[in-house]
């Protein structure tokens, strides 16, 4: 790995940047990819590829009994059920991007090698700006550009990609069932929580001191804002998309960081409440109900990764 000292122009004298410097510059391509990300996530209808297995679980009430002489006993009443509901929306898909051309030798910003003034290469930028942008845009934090989980249809600062929840943790509605109405749907379910895909914003566009470049009369001139956005978006939407290691990639409860809230699956976790009711001299109902105190099965989590 090579990392360069780029030039500017500090009014008076050329300098070479100083590692906060370069970091500032780093800040702004984390910051430009954010306004054409090229490693997308979305919320599709199934059939999602980041998450096939998100499996919601909520207990239901067995099925009823009924005899003519006598109650029929907790023994001969069938225990509660479980229900489980697989959700596969949130897939990603990546731009296909072509790989940046430096035709002149001039698209990079320039450095001193010790004898003269050159050009950077595709792998100086790559390993002076690129890579730690990556690195960045993966640390599990609020990154421009990148995607994360919520438990609401609004966030500050991001942007919601469906009002389609990506996952439904859902329990049986325990007050929903009455010996009264023996038979009694078995599956009486209640939402606890939604969980929904945003996109961070670019927020604020942050400063920085401008390299040089070589011009086309081969002279030395400061990047325009406009010049070295586009350069430093170019690199990134290349690199994370087609170079191995460096790529983007979500996952479910795969390796990588998590992204947002954890999409939490919870159950009651009751032996089930068993119920009688009288209709008359011929009819002796009972059925067991969902019942117990909630607790987590599993929680999944939109991950992020570089790999």
């Amino acid at each position: 790995m090579t990392v360069r000292s780029p030039l500017y122009w500090d009014g008076s004298a050329l300098r070479e940047m100083s590692t906060a410097q370069v970091n500032q510059i780093v800040d702004r391509a984390v910051y430009i990819y954010g306004s054409n990300p090229s490693a997308n996530v979305s919320v599709v209808s199934s059939g999602g590829n980041i998450s096939p297995n998100m499996t919601d679980t909520r207990m239901t009430a067995g099925a009823y009994s009924t005899r003519v002489d006598r109650f029929p006993t907790e023994g001969e009443t069938a225990e509660p059920g479980t229900v489980t509901v697989t959700y596969d929306k949130i897939s990603q898909s990546n731009n296909s991007v072509s790989t940046p051309t430096d035709t002149n030798s001039k698209a990079y910003p320039v450095y001193y090698d010790g004898s003269d003034i050159r050009a950077m290469n595709a792998t100086d930028v790559f390993d002076t700006f690129i890579d730690p942008a990556i690195d960045d845009l993966v640390d599990g934090s609020d990154q421009s550009g990148t995607y994360r989980i919520h438990t609401s249809t609004s966030l500050s600062g991001h942007t919601l990609i469906s009002s389609t929840p990506v996952f439904t943790d859902t329990r049986a509605n325990t007050g929903a069932y009455t010996s009264g109405g023996i038979p009694e749907t078995l599956d009486q379910p209640t939402t606890i929580s939604n969980y929904y895909l945003f996109r961070t914003n670019q927020g604020s566009a942050p400063s920085f001191t401008a390299p040089l470049q070589i011009d086309s009369s081969n002279n030395l001139q400061e990047y325009s804002g406009s010049a070295l956005n586009s350069m430093l978006l170019a690199e990134l939407r290349h690199h994370t998309v087609n170079t191995t290691g460096s790529r983007i990639l979500y996952s479910v409860n795969g390796t990588g960081n998590n992204k947002g809230s954890g999409m939490v699956n919870t159950k009651l976790n009751g032996g089930g409440n068993y119920q009688t009711r009288f209709v008359n001299s011929n009819d002796y109902r009972a059925q067991e109900f969902p019942n117990g105190t909630a607790v987590t099965v599993s929680t999944w989590f939109l991950r992020i990764r570089r790999g």
